[in-house]
């Protein structure tokens, strides 16, 4: 690994312990998994510096996926997460896109685990689940809609890395801070929010890789503008993927 690399990954070590002697992580995620300085070089960051502050993080030790690794005794390999990025679509920044597939470890380090937490962004911008198709083309892969983008992505995943605990996690349902009367969006552009955990929890199933199914018990999170974590929000994300990842035997 390169001095540049442990600088970049300043999280790397935990409770004293090499990273050799550590299970190495790595996320696939979008804006909620960001924190500058904790992905990879150019990728589009959502919590910048005047972000970290207005949401109460004074360390990148402070999100989720941060509080996840330490509690595993694992480190990061690679935080491939990205701002505003889906799971569909042909091309990088897609979480489909080989771009983003190949970049899941180092020079050095293959990941052991992979935690896998996005699909907001699909949400949010109505993307469909599938698409109606003819007799014909219902086996061509159409990477446009949801379904088969996120088992694309499950299949590339596991032919890089075939030996790595592969973990899905569904969406949780968000709050905002002092705003009682908000309430999360169940449906958009005419998709239901659940939809689309359905499909998590069915590929997954399909794939015969691990389910962390956060948004089963409908836990709310806190934030500021209904999607990034606060703080608070981000311990909240943590506690659902530390209870599921337990139950899967992985803590």
């Amino acid at each position: 690994m390169t001095l540049a690399l442990r600088k970049h990954h300043n999280f790397r070590e935990v409770n004293g312990r090499n990273d050799i002697d550590m299970k190495h992580i790595s996320i696939i995620g979008d804006s909620i998994s960001t924190y500058e300085g904790a992905n990879p070089p150019g990728y589009s960051v959502f919590y910048d510096p005047v972000m970290q502050k207005r949401n109460g993080l004074s360390s990148v030790n402070e999100t989720w996926w941060a509080i996840v690794t330490r509690t595993m005794h694992g480190t990061i390999c690679v935080n491939n997460s990205y701002s505003g990025s889906r799971v569909t679509g042909e091309k990088f920044p897609a979480a489909s896109s080989i771009e983003r597939i190949s970049s899941l470890g180092t020079e050095t380090l293959s990941p052991d685990i992979i935690l896998i937490y996005i699909g907001i962004n699909d949400y949010g911008n109505g993307v469909p689940i599938r698409h109606a198709s003819s007799f014909f083309d219902r086996w061509k892969t159409d990477v446009s809609c949801f379904e088969d983008a996120y088992a694309c992505m499950i299949g590339k995943i596991k032919k890089r890395y075939p030996r790595l605990k592969i973990v899905c996690g569904t969406l949780m349902r968000s709050k905002i801070r002092n705003r009682e009367s908000w309430r999360f969006p169940e449906r958009h552009a005419g998709v239901e929010f659940e939809a689309y955990n359905d499909v998590i929890r069915h590929t997954a199933r399909k794939k015969k890789v691990c389910l962390a199914d956060l948004g089963a018990e409908n836990i709310r999170y806190e934030t500021l503008d209904g999607t990034h974590p606060t703080v608070n929000g981000h311990a909240t994300i943590a506690d659902a993927w530390i209870g599921a990842l337990a139950e899967l035997g992985l803590m």
